[in-house]
């Protein structure tokens, strides 16, 4: 992750901004050795939403339930489900 310092992110904002669009992870800005994380309102959306997503109880076998009955073949239809 790419790492500056709070003077410099206020002089490069532009910079920043641009970096924190090609990179997912962000940009640490710090100051007075705390971290501020900078990352695009479409990533810190995905963020919250893995993060919401992970607190439904046993969400990660039922992907992995669905995985395997895709790969067999059970599915249905659009038709299937919504006539």
């Amino acid at each position: 992750m790419y790492k500056v310092t709070v003077d410099y992110a206020k002089n490069n904002l532009d910079e920043l901004c641009d970096r924190a669009t090609k990179e997912s992870e962000g940009v640490s800005i710090v100051r007075n050795n705390q971290s501020y994380i900078l990352v695009t309102q479409e990533e810190w959306e995905s963020i919250l939403e893995t993060a919401l997503l992970l607190q439904v109880p046993h969400i990660l076998q039922h992907i992995e339930t669905a995985r395997q009955d895709y790969v067999k073949g059970e599915t249905f239809s659009m038709e299937q489900l919504f006539g």
